[in-house]
């Protein structure tokens, strides 16, 4: 059976065509910003490219405010920040009207509205922090003395939380299914099934499903199978065991990638990136996932396929991922290579003796997948 969620690996498996347009007349738009609390930062980027990473454009920031006024013909996605200055890099739709930017490094004050596709995500993203702070209250209750059965009780709950989200999100998408919000949730399906994918699919507009991403995605899909099909051909059968590659750590220092599975009775081998935007967005959920699944067993290892020191860095500092992460900090990765890798964000499930359990998992597919082995 293939894996119930895709998330963000098929979005990236094509993620050179992560720019989303939609054909309309010209129209002129306007943002207007505001930083809390962020007198370092002077300038921020606007990003449509997310393959190349390079900036379309610079806004200039004069105390807290900033101001930007463009011309378009079409919709388009793109991120707006700068990791440079520890500024996540925030989903924002450039459509016709105002549209107004709080920037915080509090999650809870981070905001984009002004127009509709905007508010729509906005709602999501606020349904995102209800849910998450939930789950966090949840794992603070997790205490040293509290029996099996009552740490059961809360990690049961935590799901719960998830799957309302999960639901939030399908119906946000459902909703926007003919408009460029429909079609970036579609794919970027972070808590979507497959079945739900394509349900999506066959409910958006002729021109839309023409698109070659939703096409390619559909091919994905229908190809799609569970295991190391993202791996390569050299890895034998499954169970396969996972070779061992060495990079240095946050701190220059040479770690060898079984010796931190030999500690863990489950780790996550994450691939991710500063530069990746899904990347990021998932980095929160790996957070709880580590946090509630930690004192069972649970280890990540963070493979970054960033080329700049300071960037990843700065951005395992900002998420507050407190596992090990290595990264070789070139381009043309020698360990993705090895594993057949060209999407990310990507995950392995290995047990302490390396062999790989599952692949490609992602969301609420590998929370509950990591719950099936560990929880109790």
């Amino acid at each position: 059976m293939p894996p119930k969620s895709l998330r963000f690996t098929i979005a990236f498996f094509f993620f050179s065509l992560l720019t989303l347009t939609s054909c309309h007349k010209s129209f002129n738009y306007q943002i207007h910003g505001t930083l809390d609390s962020l007198p370092q930062v002077k300038e921020l980027y606007l990003i449509s490219d997310m393959a190349k990473g390079i900036p379309f454009d610079t806004i200039k920031v004069k105390g807290n405010h900033f101001d930007y006024e463009g011309k378009a013909d079409s919709v388009t996605f793109c991120f707006l920040g700068n990791l440079n200055d520890s500024i996540a890099l925030i989903p924002i739709f450039l459509e016709e009207g105002a549209i107004n930017v709080m920037i915080s490094h509090d999650p809870n004050k981070l905001k984009v509205s002004g127009t509709y596709l905007n508010d729509e995500m906005q709602k999501l993203n606020e349904a995102g922090f209800k849910y998450q702070e939930e789950i966090q209250n949840m794992i603070s209750e997790i205490k040293d003395d509290s029996s099996e059965e009552e740490k059961a009780q809360l990690e049961a709950k935590a799901m719960e939380s998830l799957g309302k989200l999960a639901e939030i999100f399908y119906k946000t998408a459902e909703k926007n299914i003919e408009n460029e919000l429909g079609y970036f949730l579609v794919t970027n399906p972070e808590f979507l099934s497959e079945e739900q994918v394509m349900t999506l699919i066959n409910k958006m507009p002729k021109s839309m499903r023409k698109r070659p991403y939703i096409k390619d995605m559909e091919a994905y899909i229908r190809d799609y199978s569970k295991g190391l099909n993202n791996i390569g051909n050299d890895m034998g059968d499954a169970p396969a065991v996972m070779p061992d590659f060495s990079a240095p750590d946050l701190n220059g220092k040479m770690v060898s990638a079984m010796d931190v599975v030999k500690q863990n009775k489950l780790t996550i081998i994450d691939f991710w990136a500063s530069w990746c935007g899904p990347c990021m967005q998932e980095m929160p959920h790996m957070v709880q996932l580590y946090q509630l699944y930690h004192p069972h067993g649970l280890g990540i290892l963070g493979v970054s396929l960033d080329t700049e020191a300071e960037n990843w860095k700065n951005a395992v500092k900002q998420t507050g991922a407190v596992w090990t992460h290595i990264s070789e900090l070139k381009k043309n990765s020698e360990i993705a290579r090895m594993f057949g890798i060209n999407a990310i964000p990507f995950t392995l499930i290995v047990d302490k003796e390396g062999n790989v359990l599952a692949s490609g998992l992602t969301g609420t597919e590998l929370e509950d997948f990591i719950h099936q082995e560990l929880g109790e």
